[in-house]
């Protein structure tokens, strides 16, 4: 072995090719290696070119491809290159045989979660989860809830009275119209599945300023509105709207009970704040009863003849409760109810309410038991207060005087 590294060094001292390879490279100014990744030949194929040690470079076919990438790399002549080659490589004895080992094969590991890999994926995770409720919440409860009002989608002008509003909002948004001047307010309107809804409202002769206000389930509220202006087409010669209110008389102070509106007409229509009223005939007789929150309300009435000829009539009344006054309505199915009162009982209570009965009851301290929570609706002082509970629900409930 020493003596071949002796005959490849001696041979390196009187090649030519490799001088003039070399000569070329370093007058350029070019590092072996960076030759080597410019023209993509391994460093120690082309140190053997240029030491003449053609015992390391490959067959004969390759290592005149290397010399002739090598030589157009040095801007060097490639077939008097390659005729130095041959000529050289002439005097070394023929090559030694090679042995070929064959290729193992490569072995692919499997992935193993260690603590030092399963410790950063958990934190990773974690941060990802935080950041995505982070959005959640803030997308939940920092956005108003969407409101439009496409009916009418701008200002308007209309010729009737009683005018028809629709728009669409939030399922689960509790909705409040306020019109001005009155002020009429209609409140407590739920949107259908889809989010839409329809509000019938009174306007007065002239400019009305319309106020939809939603109110979503986190308490972020939405507002539009519109002003309307009432034009009516009425002829001159047609005859008035008789309409006489009996009650409330203005101003009257109302305590633990429903408002009554009563009155005679010989219009063929009537709305109280945009409910329909029914008219008996003959008289002419109306009434309406309605359940309101404590403070200040009013009502609007308006009798519309076949012509379309209106009257308009406001009451103005204060509510007040010094009692607990619920009012259990029973909807989308039975349920058995028992109503205490002040300690007692209430007699004909302690039974199965059939799907639309209703009853109220009145007193300082009022106890609900429901068999059936979800079916049991629930109005305190004149505030809806929704159903008790969910279906088939055994449900007790205190309410007390305000």
């Amino acid at each position: 072995m020493a003596a071949a590294r002796r005959a490849r060094a001696a041979r390196a001292r009187v090649s030519k090719l490799g001088d003039i390879l070399r000569g070329q490279r370093e007058g350029k100014g070019i590092t072996l290696d960076q030759a080597a990744a410019d023209t993509r030949i391994r460093e120690k194929f082309l140190k053997a070119l240029e030491d003449a040690d053609y015992q390391s470079l490959p067959g004969a076919v390759y290592t005149k491809g290397f010399l002739r990438n090598y030589a157009e790399y040095l801007d060097l002549d490639q077939e008097e290159l390659v005729v130095l080659f041959h000529q050289e490589r002439g005097t070394v004895g023929p090559e030694a045989p090679r042995t070929f080992r064959p290729m193992r094969p490569i072995m692919h590991r499997s992935l193993i979660f260690t603590p030092a890999v399963l410790v950063p994926v958990v934190v990773l995770a974690g941060i990802v989860l935080f950041v995505g409720y982070l959005y959640y919440q803030f997308t939940s409860f920092a956005v108003a809830p969407a409101l439009d009002i496409y009916d009418p989608a701008t200002d308007a002008i209309a010729q009737d009275a009683q005018f028809v509003l629709h728009g669409r909002t939030v399922p689960a948004g509790r909705v409040t119209v306020q019109v001005f001047p009155g002020p009429l307010t209609l409140s407590d309107i739920h949107p259908d599945a889809d989010g839409s809804f329809s509000a019938t409202v009174s306007l007065t002769t002239g400019a009305n300023h319309i106020i939809v206000e939603v109110l979503d389930q986190s308490g972020k509220v939405s507002r539009v509105s519109r002003s309307v202006l009432l034009q009516p087409n009425v002829a001159t010669s047609a005859a008035p709207v008789k309409l006489a209110v009996d009650s409330p008389l203005n101003g009257a102070r109302v305590e633990n009970a429903a408002v009554v509106v009563t009155g005679t007409t010989d219009a063929s229509s009537l709305t109280i704040n945009g409910v329909q009223a029914p008219i008996t005939n003959p008289g002419g007789r109306f009434e309406g009863r309605f359940t309101t929150p404590a403070g200040a309300q009013t009502f609007t009435i308006v009798a519309r003849n076949s012509s379309g000829v209106t009257t308009t009539e406001t009451r103005s009344v204060t509510v007040a409760y010094t009692a607990a006054v619920i009012l259990i309505s029973v909807s989308g199915g039975d349920a058995w109810i028992q109503a205490t009162v002040d300690g007692t009982i209430v007699a004909g209570t302690g039974r199965v309410y059939k799907d639309g009965e209703s009853a109220s009851f009145q007193g300082g301290v009022v106890r609900i038991r429901s068999g059936n929570a979800a079916a049991t609706q629930v109005t305190y002082n004149g505030v809806n207060q929704g159903p008790m509970g969910s279906q088939g629900q055994v449900v007790e409930k205190v309410y007390t005087s305000q």
